[in-house]
């Protein structure tokens, strides 16, 4: 909704206001948008007039429901509620931010540089930084954030050992920086005794191989011995085997040019790189790595029907259909041009699977509402209805066929169909 403005830039604003109602997509209006109700004389602090404060929140509230990925506004609206509500104000727009776009590592960073400098708490700040480890640790270029991590690790928790657990954890993960941590890990280790570089399950499994190999009769000193030499060979089999992976995933990432949402299109290798890349990573079938990456291409990809269709059709074979769903609604509602359909049929397909079939007919008929003679969703609809009462198909695909709506083309397509069915039936 609009919020009238009472400064010399009304007339600004309403023309700004009128031409997003009018064309939503604008994003280069909506920019100018955002500094007319920055650009108040004397700033936005909590002392501004309160009508300059809702014309600030009105536009980022409506500019980020409809660019959601934007993770940059998200910073700069909690910037401003930092500066007229506090930090409570501030927090509440960055739990918005990390909602909208989970994946983002500039915004989680940006959320946990603000955690570590407004609260006294180390528990709270760790708390972020497992939820953020969940949502971006697998990120290729997730160091500014791990570094975050095992700084807190170092400083504010003094803590050698919970500095350890996290490099045992980095160390595994493909990634841009893998070789720093890789040094640090091995640096740290070495200065502890082998028997407590490692956590209590490989020491075991350590002893055990180191008594099957030889024997039962070693000192105390000899144990640590062979220990060294187990820790040393797992480290080069961890940095060889992260290394291999960061190596074969480099050839992707180097021509990864726009990471971050845009409403300009993707040229063509852009998005040919991205499908390939996808193509590697489902090869190896590691689940969460999969899924990292086809979040993190859902972001410069946004716009664009078939990575959308892909993800949901790949949570879908592995049995995660509620997250399918998710991914089509996302799609449908939010990031999608209204005219692109398949989504949506999609979406609609599921919800007739999980029996929801009230809800899968309205998302053909709402579709319809908007594109009458959209035929593939006339045909979904059509096998749809078939499939809750075989008998209303043939009245149904006959009033199509004699509609005064339709093209001929599409009449003539639909009168195959109808054929095809009825052999089929003949044939039963």
């Amino acid at each position: 909704m609009s919020i009238k403005p009472t400064d010399a830039n009304a007339t600004e604003w309403d023309r700004l206001w009128k031409v997003v109602r009018d064309t939503p997509d604008n994003f280069s209006a909506w920019e100018q948008l955002i500094r007319v109700a920055e650009a108040v004389e004397g700033g936005i602090t909590k002392l501004s007039p309160p009508e300059n404060i809702t014309r600030l929140e009105s536009v980022y509230d409506s500019f980020l429901s409809k660019f959601p990925l934007c993770f940059g506004y998200w910073k700069k609206y909690s910037d401003w509620e930092l500066a007229v509500h506090g930090d409570e104000g501030a927090e509440k727009i960055f739990e918005r931010g990390v909602v909208a776009i989970h994946n983002s590592v500039d915004l989680w960073s940006q959320y946990i540089n603000f955690k570590m400098s407004h609260s006294a708490s180390n528990d709270d700040i760790e708390s972020l930084l497992q939820r953020a480890a969940a949502c971006i640790g697998l990120d290729f270029l997730a160091h500014p954030f791990w570094d975050k991590y095992i700084e807190f690790a170092e400083t504010r928790l003094a803590n050698p050992k919970r500095v350890l657990e996290l490099l045992d954890r980095i160390v595994l993960i493909p990634m841009h920086q893998y070789a720093r941590y890789y040094e640090k890990w091995r640096g740290l280790r070495s200065t502890m005794k082998p028997s407590e570089a490692v956590d209590h399950a490989t020491l075991e499994t350590f002893y055990k191989e180191i008594r099957e190999a030889k024997g039962d009769s070693l000192t105390a000193e000899e144990m640590e011995l062979a220990l060294k030499e187990k820790l040393d060979a797992q480290a080069n089999a961890v940095y060889k085997k992260t290394q291999e992976g960061t190596n074969k995933r480099w050839v992707y990432e180097a021509e990864i040019k726009r990471p971050y949402f845009h409403v300009k299109p993707l040229d063509r290798p852009q998005l040919q790189n991205w499908s390939k890349y996808l193509d590697f990573e489902e090869s190896l079938n590691e689940i969460p790595r999969i899924r990292a990456l086809y979040e993190r291409c859902l972001v410069p990809c946004a716009q664009y029907e078939e990575f959308w269709l892909r993800y949901g059709q790949w949570l879908t074979k592995h049995d995660f259909l509620s997250d399918a769903k998710y991914a089509y609604e996302r799609a449908a509602f939010k990031f999608l041009p209204r005219d692109l359909c398949n989504a949506k049929i999609a979406l609609a397909l599921i919800q007739e699977e999980e029996g929801n079939v009230e809800e899968a007919r309205k998302t053909y008929t709402t579709i319809l509402e908007s594109m009458p003679t959209h035929i593939e969703t006339i045909l979904n609809l059509l096998h749809f209805e078939r499939r809750q009462d075989p008998t209303v198909f043939e009245n149904s695909i006959n009033t199509y066929i004699n509609s005064n709506q339709l093209a001929e083309s599409a009449k003539a397509f639909l009168t195959i169909q109808y054929i095809r069915f009825m052999q089929q039936v003949s044939n039963r």
